[in-house]
């Protein structure tokens, strides 16, 4: 009997050992496999109500962004849009910033749109704004701002006298000199629906141009010297040609269209390398609609526009059918800008990680 009972617990024993080591394998595997992920949504992080429309923006530091709009109005956020301190800059409330600059979490700059056209810049925060650069001719129109580092940067406006308007800073912002800016065809001028038809990247300083011809123009020496080639996008009317670009896989990807007719996918959007001859058409975006801004990242690019927000990977998928304005890139999230006071964020990673945004934007 003694015999029988130790074979017994020994059999039991053995089952005990290959269940726990069962569990044991178990628990390994699913730690090993990957959270469950969500495809890009769309969250709102901020509304600041219908009066107000957002165009202007900029993300730098994964977590710094700045949002600028009607009525004087910026938003600046430090935590990658989770609190945003909204302002209006003092006697500015009739200005309407459609590009400004982020340098790092105290140096922000906003360029006015339309006359009279401003530059303000401020050091602390926000707590005090200097108007750096002013002009009050009715012919002024600044469409965007770029800066190559913390020091050299640029705004450009419509054309003056037959050159498009250029404005230089060595000093960050504080200060602004006007140089030569790139020759224009008569009709041809930019657009400041996103602040984005102006880029410094990979050594050259680009401008994306519509109206009666679309072109990029491109300076490999500071704004100096220019080189034009035209693009194969919707062109000959004043609400039609290119609005924006983005440096992406070694070559631009430029947006446009026709924004009296959001909704129609006219070829609005095409590749150009600069060491090709020709731009080319992605026949996977022929059903894109007009789009005001476009950024590249990773394996997939974002757009958006009046008629809603798509991104392309393999394939064209609508993210959104909210309007937006603009889009930036912080170097770890993309947000977006855009009617009735809209601040948003472009969210993709796990589920889990979504619900921790979301409750941290419903504890605020």
């Amino acid at each position: 009997m003694r015999e029988s009972y130790k074979r017994m617990f020994k059999r039991a024993k053995g089952i005990g050992l290959r269940f726990i080591a069962a569990l044991i394998a178990l628990l390994v595997l699913s730690c090993s496999q990957p959270a469950p992920t969500v495809a890009p949504v769309f969250t709102t992080l901020f509304e600041a109500g219908e009066e107000f429309s957002f165009r202007g923006l900029h993300a730098v530091h994964d977590s710094v962004v700045v949002v600028g709009g009607t009525q004087g109005s910026i938003c600046i956020s430090l935590d990658a849009g989770v609190h945003w301190s909204f302002m209006q800059i003092p006697d500015a409330t009739e200005s309407q910033f459609r590009s400004v600059w982020a340098h790092d979490q105290s140096r922000f700059l906003a360029v006015s749109a339309g006359a009279p056209s401003y530059i303000y810049f401020t050091e602390d925060r926000g707590e005090h704004w200097l108007r750096v650069y002013s002009d009050t001719a009715q012919s002024t129109f600044l469409d965007g701002i770029a800066f190559a580092n913390d020091t050299l940067g640029w705004v450009f406006g419509d054309p003056v006298d037959g050159r498009f308007k250029l404005l230089q800073t060595i000093d960050g912002g504080r200060h602004w000199a006007e140089i030569s800016g790139p020759p224009s065809i008569d009709g041809e001028a930019a657009f400041a629906a996103s602040g984005s038809s102006i880029l410094y990247s990979d050594s050259t300083l680009s401008i994306v141009t519509g109206g009666t011809v679309s072109r990029i123009h491109m300076s490999t020496n500071f704004g100096e010297d220019w080189t034009a080639k035209w693009l194969e996008l919707p062109q000959g009317l004043p609400s039609q040609g290119a609005f924006a670009h983005d440096w992406y896989n070694d070559g631009y990807i430029i947006v446009g269209g026709d924004y009296l007719f959001d909704t129609a996918a006219l070829g609005n959007a095409i590749h150009y390398d600069p060491e090709s001859a020709y731009p080319t058409f992605d026949e996977k975006l022929s059903a894109l609609p007009y789009c005001s801004d476009v950024v590249g990242v990773g394996q997939n690019v974002y757009f958006t526009g009046t008629a809603g927000m798509y991104y392309a990977d393999s394939l064209l998928h609508e993210l959104d059918t909210n309007a937006m304005h603009s889009l930036a890139y912080s170097g770890k999230y993309v947000f977006a800008s855009g009617p009735e006071g809209r601040i948003g964020r472009i969210f993709q990673g796990t589920k889990a990680e979504l619900e921790q945004l979301k409750r941290a934007i419903n504890a605020r």
